[in-house]
C-alpha cells in the first residue's frame, strides 16, 4: 500500500528534510482505562491496526471501534534518521483531544486541543537504530470542550459523528535550538511594503535574509497566464539582536495582487545566519500580495468594495470524514465550490487542514476562518477555546485565502450573552484578542445573532421564500434589537447596548433546501419543507437568489450548504461531490447575486 497523504503537511512553512510517518500504526481502543496501568507504552503486542492520519470509524482508516470509547492508543516503529546535531521535532498536524506521546516507553511531551498542531522536541528519547513511538489520546462527549459539529453527549439534527485520535499528517522534523516556528504577512497598497513577521524557537542573535519573488502557477490553475510571471525578486537583509520576534519588510515597487480571479502568489525563502555566518535555519513560504479591510462601510478587497458570494462548507469527506484522502479531494471541493458561482467558502466548525488552505490560495477561493464551539460556558471552555483559537490564528494567519476570523457561532456555548455579563465579556475578550493578533482581517465575534463587537454585522435567516426573507431583514434593518426569529429560542440581533450602525452586512447563513432522491427518513433534516422533485429544487433556489439578488444592503452571503452530510440533506452536492442539478444551472443563479453591487 502507498503512503497515505504523502505531501508535506505544513506548506507556509517548509524544511526540505522531513521524515513522513503516515501508514499502518497499531492500534488499541482502552475503554476501561487501563492502558496507563497496564504500561501500553510499552507493550509489544497489539489487537488491531488503523491507517493513519485517518480517525476510527472511518473506511480510509480501516479501523473500527465502539462510538462512545474515550480513549484509544497508537504505536509504530521507526528508524532513527540520524540528524546528527540537530534537534529532532515530531509534529501532529491535529489529534482529537488530549494526545500524550512517548518514545521508547518515555513521556515526551502532551498537549490539549482537538484542532490545534502539535509539536514535541524527541531529541533526548531517540536511540540509535529503532525507535518506539506510542501515542496515547483521551477524548470525551462534553460539551465543555470545543467539538463543533462532533456529536457528544446529546446529537443534535446538524451533528455528525465524532471523531476521536489522529486526523492530521504525523511527521518527523530536524531542526536547530533556535530555529523559525511562525511567519506572518501584512501588506500595504498604499506603500507597496510587505511586511513580515518571524516567529522563533528563542531569542535570536544573527542575521535574517529574506527574499521574495513572484511564483510560477501551478499548471492545474487556470486563472492566470503563466506567460506573465517575471522573474522580479527581492531581498532584504536584517541584523537581530537577542529578539524570538523578528520584523522586518520589503518593498515591492510593482505588485501583482491575489485576488480569487487572479491568484497571483509569491515565493518566500528566509534564512537565519548566526554572526559568523553559519546557516541555522532555512524555510520555504510563500504568501499572496492582497489587502482585506473595511472602508466606509464597506468589505473591501484590494481597495475595492467586494460581494461575497460564498457556501457553508462542513469539511466533511465520505471516506475520512474530517480527513480527505489525498490532495485531489480537496482540490476537487475547491474547484466545484468556484464552479458553482461561488468566491468564498465558510469552513463551518471545522479547523481546516492546512493544505485546503494551501489549495485555496492557489486556485483562488476566500475562506472564512471559524473557532469548532463548545456548547457549556464554564472555565473549562474559556481557557480550551482560547488556546487553542490563539493558536489556530498563529498557524493560518500567513494564508492569503483566510480573509475573515469567527470565534463563535450563534451563541454556541456563550447562550446567555444578554442577561450573563461574564458571558459577553467573554466574547468581547476573544474578539480583542484575535485584534490583537492579527490587524489585517475583520473578525467577526459571534457569527448569525446577539452582535456585541466585530467589524461586519452578520445575521442568520433561513426562510423558504425571498418574500419572506425580504420582509425579516427589512424589519432588523429598522430596528437592530429586534429577534432574528419568532419561535421560542429565537434571539435578537444585536445586544443592548452594540451599535452595528454603518458596519458591511451579511446573510451568512441562508438557503437550507434540503433534497435526497433516497426514501425520506425522519432522520433526515433540512430547513423547511423538501422540494419534492429536481423542478421543484430549482424553482426553490432560483427564487432565494432572486431574493437575496433584491436585498440591496446585503455585501455578501454564505448557502447553506456545499454537500450533503450524512443526516443533513441540505447540499447543493450529495455526500459523494455528486451535483444535484446541473452545476451550470446553479452556477447562472449563484454568479448572479450581487451583480450590481459591482464587484
Amino acid at each position: 500500500m502507498s503512503m497515505p497523504r504523502p505531501e508535506y503537511p505544513r506548506p507556509i512553512l517548509r524544511r526540505e528534510r522531513w521524515l513522513n510517518l503516515n501508514g499502518q500504526w497499531d492500534f488499541a481502543a482502552d475503554p476501561d482505562d487501563v492502558g496507563v496501568s497496564e504500561g501500553w507504552q510499552n507493550r509489544d503486542e497489539w489487537p488491531s491496526t488503523i491507517i493513519v492520519p485517518f480517525a476510527p470509524n472511518t473506511s480510509a482508516s480501516g479501523c473500527t471501534v465502539d462510538p462512545d470509547v474515550q480513549r484509544v492508543w497508537y504505536h509504530r516503529a521507526f528508524s532513527n534518521p540520524n540528524w546528527r546535531g540537530e534537534e529532532v521535532i515530531l509534529n501532529i498536524g491535529a489529534c482529537d483531544f488530549v494526545t500524550t506521546v512517548f518514545v521508547n516507553d518515555h513521556i515526551v511531551g502532551s498537549h490539549t486541543g482537538g484542532y490545534s498542531p502539535i509539536s514535541v522536541n524527541v531529541t533526548a528519547a531517540l536511540t540509535d537504530g529503532e525507535n518506539h513511538l506510542t501515542i496515547k489520546v483521551k477524548d470525551s462527549g462534553s460539551w465543555q470542550q470545543p467539538r463543533g459539529k462532533q456529536a457528544g453527549d446529546t446529537r443534535w439534527p446538524i451533528d455528525y459523528d465524532a471523531i476521536i485520535g489522529i486526523w492530521q499528517t504525523v511527521w518527523l522534523e530536524p531542526v536547530k535550538a533556535t530555529h523559525i516556528e511562525g511567519l506572518n504577512y501584512a501588506f500595504s497598497m498604499a506603500e507597496n511594503n510587505l511586511a513580515l513577521t518571524i516567529n522563533l524557537s528563542d531569542s535570536f542573535d544573527g542575521e535574517v535574509q529574506v527574499s521574495v519573488a513572484k511564483s510560477q502557477m501551478p499548471s492545474n490553475v487556470q486563472a492566470l497566464d503563466s506567460s506573465n510571471v517575471s522573474p522580479e525578486e527581492y531581498f532584504e537583509s536584517q541584523v537581530s539582536q537577542q529578539r524570538s520576534e523578528i520584523k522586518t519588510s520589503i518593498h515591492i515597487p510593482t505588485p501583482s495582487l491575489w485576488s480569487p480571479d487572479s491568484p497571483q502568489l509569491y515565493d518566500v525563502t528566509i534564512v537565519l545566519l548566526s554572526n559568523e555566518g553559519t546557516v541555522i535555519d532555512t524555510v520555504s513560504s510563500y504568501t499572496g500580495l492582497r489587502e482585506v479591510r473595511v472602508s466606509d462601510g464597506k468589505l473591501c478587497l484590494n481597495g475595492a468594495a467586494i460581494y461575497l458570494r460564498g457556501v457553508l462548507d462542513q469539511g466533511y469527506f465520505p471516506e475520512g470524514w474530517y480527513t480527505p484522502v489525498d490532495d485531489e479531494a480537496m482540490v476537487r471541493d475547491i474547484q466545484l465550490t468556484k464552479q458553482l458561482g461561488f468566491n468564498l467558502v465558510r469552513k463551518h466548525q471545522k479547523a481546516e487542514d492546512p493544505r485546503y488552505l494551501y489549495w485555496a490560495d492557489q486556485l483562488g477561493l476566500m475562506v472564512w476562518s471559524e473557532m469548532p464551539s463548545g456548547r457549556i460556558f464554564s472555565n473549562n471552555l474559556v481557557e480550551s477555546l482560547t488556546s487553542e483559537w490563539t493558536a489556530l490564528v498563529r498557524r493560518d494567519q500567513a494564508h492569503p485565502c483566510v480573509i475573515c476570523w469567527v470565534p463563535f457561532n450563534e451563541s454556541w456555548g456563550v447562550w446567555h450573552q444578554s442577561s450573563r455579563p461574564q458571558q459577553r465579556a467573554f466574547v468581547d475578550a476573544i474578539y480583542h484578542l484575535t485584534k490583537t493578533l492579527d490587524q489585517t482581517r475583520p473578525v467577526v465575534a459571534n457569527d448569525g445573532w446577539e452582535y456585541s463587537s466585530g467589524d461586519l454585522w452578520t445575521l442568520h435567516l433561513y426562510d423558504s421564500a425571498s418574500k419572506d426573507l425580504n420582509h425579516r431583514l427589512n424589519n432588523i434593518q429598522r430596528n437592530p434589537y429586534t429577534t432574528v426569529s419568532d419561535d421560542a429560542n429565537s434571539r435578537v440581533a444585536t445586544l443592548p447596548g452594540a451599535d452595528p450602525s454603518g458596519l458591511p452586512i451579511l446573510l451568512t447563513e441562508c438557503g437550507g433546501v434540503g433534497f435526497t432522491t433516497e426514501q425520506q427518513q425522519d432522520e433526515h433534516f433540512s430547513y423547511g419543507a423538501w422540494p419534492v422533485n429536481e423542478e421543484a429544487l430549482l424553482a426553490r433556489i432560483e427564487d432565494l437568489g432572486r431574493g437575496l439578488s433584491n436585498l440591496d444592503a446585503l455585501q455578501g452571503f454564505v448557502w447553506t450548504q456545499l454537500t450533503d452530510v450524512q443526516q443533513e440533506i441540505n447540499g447543493l452536492l450529495y455526500f459523494d461531490r455528486q451535483p444535484k442539478l446541473p452545476v451550470a444551472q446553479l452556477e447562472r443563479i449563484f454568479s448572479a447575486i450581487g451583480e450590481k453591487s459591482g464587484d
